[in-house]
């Protein structure tokens, strides 16, 4: 089965491997499972930093993340990030341009 990967996707992919060759970050994962009890994953992560990236795909009809279970359980997962040190950047298609900006403000 073929999976459609996203223009907004790839971009914030390629915001973080530029990031990389600048030497600003030293490195990033993709889909890192940061809780072992409830199997939470970032659809991003740049471990050393404990930033976390999170693409929302809402636009979607079928996105878990327009139900009240589903942006209940979203509820559940940035909490859990925070409270173990984790700084989560949320992105849309609206707004995935600003990461690059977001994360330099961090850095």
């Amino acid at each position: 089965k073929m999976t459609k990967i996203s223009v907004e996707k790839n971009t914030i992919g390629f915001v973080l491997i530029s990031l990389k060759q600048k030497g600003l970050i030293t490195d990033f994962v993709t889909e890192h499972k940061f809780d072992n009890v409830r199997r939470f994953r970032f659809d991003w992560a740049i471990i050393d930093l404990k930033i976390a990236i999170e693409y929302e795909g809402i636009i979607s009809e079928k996105s878990r993340h327009t139900s009240m279970d589903g942006f209940s359980n979203d509820c559940v997962k940035y909490n859990l990030a925070i409270a173990n040190g984790w700084r989560v950047l949320r992105y849309t298609a609206i707004n995935y341009q600003n990461l690059e900006t977001d994360l330099l403000k961090i850095l």
